[in-house]
């Protein structure tokens, strides 16, 4: 078997993107772009090798749009985190654990990192350094499988996220994810941790989930607001004000509505500016933050930039076939391998799960706790399944999209159980072919022929 050589950046490119802006962090530092350049091109191949491995089955690998000189620096912020938590952990910020499709505002204004399990199964990988991407998913693989040994064969892939906080792989300081969003499983997880000896406190913050016609419903998650950020605060030693809180607030409103903005003009672009990785990239800055609000939105703004001129230049981004197929992906955690499906004459154009949160700015004026509870109960996401599929299909139309793909992990009950009833919705509403897919790739690289293969046949459908 060919041995594919380890992505690298060409050092034509090193000039020019030295003399773009570096990155402004909220602690008041600053990085230059010569910095993260040196670090991505000479420290960070030999500490994290296997997210330079270019197999076409990494489902972590760079754009190969080495033009797109944000995108260099999103690959600065995702393989730095595990140094930037550790360095403030040890300055005593706490991190806690959250649920997927939840927006950071109120974990970030009271002092905390929050990590969604993702991020925690990221950060576990590179406490250990050198790695190749076969072992370091197999380092994944054992957490995945110690988890299942000590609490449950039946949950998704989800569970190595617990497994690793369980064997104190990394450093949480607290678990309180918003239960009841999207995701059966997580609820059951934090549960495991209240029905065992633990040492990590926990705040399990209760989620209406059929909250239409409930006035009750903002009131009920805004007094659960202000008991979850006073124990954050605690943690932290950060005094809480209602200024405090509204500072956060604005500061992810701006990387949401700049988001927003790069999505419209994508959508709206004669070609698509950017590839799938680079797209779905910029959303994943604006729904997660990666461990810095303030870096993140400084980079969405810079990203931004770099579109806007694509888009007036009508520059394609590199890898995007022509006449490419638009498809837009639903559901929770996993979803197709974007290098696979550009190479079968596709690009993914939006996902449901990323825009929820992204598309619900929080009010900047009043009760700073029910601003974002009401913000949160307007998810669309985390609607009635009928609503959330209309949503999608108004965003299908938007994209332009030509067909949709739901894709679930194994183990999933709760998109497990609305995939086909979404798919046929959105089917009717937009006028677009729809499947999905169940899988059972979660953190996983190999054997991932049986979903590749659905997928680009679906492709040769649409």
């Amino acid at each position: 078997m060919a041995i594919t050589a380890p992505f690298s950046y060409p050092e034509s490119i090193k000039e020019k993107f030295i003399a773009t802006p570096g990155l402004k962090f909220k602690d008041g530092t600053t990085v230059s772009s010569a910095e993260i350049w040196e670090f991505m091109t000479k420290e960070a191949p030999k500490r994290f090798p296997y997210a330079f491995d270019a197999g076409a089955n990494n489902m972590g690998r760079f754009s190969d749009d080495v033009h797109f000189l944000s995108g260099i620096k999103r690959g600065y912020l995702t393989l730095t985190l595990k140094d930037r938590v550790m360095k403030e952990h040890a300055a005593g910020t706490p991190t806690v654990l959250v649920q997927g499709g939840q927006a950071m505002d109120a974990y970030y204004a009271a002092g905390g990192i929050p990590v969604r399990p993702g991020l925690v199964m990221q950060w576990a990988r590179n406490m250990h350094e050198g790695l190749s991407l076969r072992q370091s998913e197999t380092l994944g693989l054992n957490i995945l499988e110690s988890g299942r040994r000590k609490i449950s064969i039946d949950a998704c892939n989800q569970i190595a996220a617990h497994a690793a906080i369980d064997n104190k792989v990394v450093p949480i300081d607290l678990i309180a994810p918003f239960l009841c969003l999207r995701c059966s499983d997580m609820s059951f997880l934090v549960e495991t941790h209240r029905n065992r000896e633990h040492d990590i406190p926990r705040y399990l913050v209760d989620y209406p989930v059929d909250h239409e016609n409930k006035p009750w419903a903002a009131e009920y998650i805004a007094t659960e607001l202000r008991e979850l950020i006073a124990k954050i605060a605690a943690l932290s030693g950060r005094t809480i004000t209602d200024e405090v809180i509204f500072n956060e607030i604005k500061l992810e409103n701006r990387g949401r509505r700049i988001a927003t903005e790069i999505a419209e003009l994508w959508w709206d672009a004669e070609n698509p500016p950017t590839n799938s990785t680079d797209f779905f990239g910029i959303a994943f800055l604006a729904n997660d933050f990666v461990g810095d609000p303030v870096a993140a939105v400084d980079l969405l703004e810079q990203s931004k930039i770099e579109i806007e001129e694509r888009v007036r230049n009508n520059v394609k981004g590199f890898g995007v076939p022509d006449h490419a197929k638009r498809l837009y992906i639903c559901g929770s955690c996993v979803g197709p391998n974007a290098h696979h499906a550009q190479t079968a004459g596709a690009i993914f154009v939006g996902r449901d799960d990323s825009w929820s949160c992204i598309s619900v700015p929080v009010e900047e004026e009043g009760d700073p706790y029910l601003n974002i509870a009401k913000s949160m109960l307007a998810y669309p996401y985390e609607q009635r399944t009928e609503k959330r599929a209309e949503w999608t299909a108004d965003q299908v139309k938007r994209s332009r999209a030509d067909g949709v793909i739901f894709m679930y992990q194994w183990g999933c009950n709760y998109q497990s159980g609305v995939a086909r009833m979404i798919s046929d919705i959105v089917k009717e509403k937009a006028g677009v072919v729809t499947t999905f897919v169940e899988v059972g790739e979660l953190g996983r690289s190999e054997a991932t022929e049986q979903s590749t293969n659905r997928v680009e046949a679906f492709i040769e459908m649409v």
